[in-house]
């Protein structure tokens, strides 16, 4: 027990809990009145379609901030058994709501920053405890590639008319891979061997997947666009998509065959490129599957309640999967050959990089 309880692990502690304190008494940060529930009463308001029960909720709560701070209001909520178009309040949410001009309040959302805090508060925790100084450096990586995606959008906001989003993203990914590996590496042979082995293997499955695509007409259905009035890119908005879908799993599969290749040179330096190409390859093995799934569940777990709900509503199930899944299916087959070439590229990369760095040190 007293292993655990060390200065770094109650500091730990006691910052995440301070945080999370706070997320939970953070409503002076918002400009919109936040009702906090005492009392909700529910009543059955009639049935619709399916024999669905629609029921109204009578909340009564006081309000957390601004000028109406401490008043005691009610609001009305009318909700369904399956929640498709509204949502079913309970008396542990907190809610936004807005005035009317008689007076009357309704709501406008959930307030949900507590859910959130308390889940990043908890992979934050579980990333330092587990990996230590390598954790850090990972939420450092992980926070820098989220300001540079924050200024890549800001950008190209501002220069829409000039910016081509394709271009754009090829450049920031090459920016996520560099910086994501060398925090997370260091300033090492085997970081320059990885981020040479992730750029040239995503340029070249992203050149194969966008000739491919072209070829066959480019005539992809992108369903969330039914809701963008005007989308100046929207062939490069697809693409983009599968320029970044796999970027994680190459620059894994890269530093994995890097790291892998520059620990067998160590252990044995008169070990020759046949050798290393053999090892590299029987470690690819167990990465290609794993990856593979990954991009699977990944890609697919968006489309999944659409689908079920397109169902749901009498929409035969190969014209839903066909409306719903047909993007992401192909980024998913996309990104699966993005880390099949991955894994030669990077074995052949690395190995001719580290066997000639550690030449030359030698020499």
């Amino acid at each position: 027990m007293k292993k655990y309880l060390t200065l770094k692990n109650i500091l730990i502690f006691v910052i995440s809990l301070t945080i999370i304190l706070f997320v939970y008494n953070d409503y002076f940060l918002y400009k919109t009145p936040i009702l906090k529930i005492n009392n909700i009463e529910t009543t059955v308001e009639g049935y619709g379609s399916y024999n669905e029960k629609y029921y109204n909720q009578k909340i009564t709560g006081v309000i957390k901030n601004g000028n109406l701070k401490g008043k005691i209001i009610t609001v009305n909520n009318v909700t369904s058994t399956s929640g498709v178009n509204d949502e079913q309040i309970h008396k542990r949410s907190e809610l936004f709501i807005k005035q009317s001009n008689n007076n009357i309040y309704s709501i406008i959302g959930v307030k949900r920053d507590k859910y959130i805090a308390i889940l990043a508060v908890l992979f934050i925790d579980l990333i330092i405890l587990v990996s230590g100084i390598q954790g850090v450096k990972t939420l450092l990586s992980l926070f820098v590639n989220i300001i540079i995606s924050a200024l890549a959008i800001f950008v190209f906001q501002s220069n829409a008319d000039r910016l081509n989003l394709l271009l754009l993203y090829i450049f920031v990914s090459m920016i996520f891979i560099i910086t994501s590996l060398f925090i997370t590496n260091g300033n090492k042979t085997k970081t320059y061997s990885a981020i040479i082995s992730s750029i040239v293997s995503l340029l070249v499955s992203f050149g194969l997947s966008y000739l491919i695509i072209n070829i066959h007409g480019r005539d992809v259905t992108i369903w969330t666009m039914d809701y963008i009035e005007y989308v100046r890119d929207y062939e490069n908005y697809f693409y983009v998509c599968i320029l970044l879908s796999g970027l994680g799993a190459i620059m894994d599969i890269s530093i994995t065959i890097s790291s892998s290749l520059n620990e067998l040179i160590d252990k044995n330096f008169k070990i020759t490129k046949k050798a290393l190409l053999k090892s590299g390859r029987e470690i690819s093995k167990d990465i290609i599957g794993t990856m593979s799934n990954v991009m699977l569940y990944t890609c697919f777990t968006p489309i999944v309640p659409l689908a079920f709900l397109a169902i749901k509503n009498n929409m035969p199930l190969m014209r839903a999967i066909n409306y719903y899944g047909e993007i992401e299916l192909i980024i998913v087959l996309c990104s699966c050959i993005s880390i099949v070439l991955a894994i030669p590229i990077s074995l052949y990369i690395s190995t001719y990089i580290l066997k000639k760095y550690k030449k030359e040190v030698v020499k």
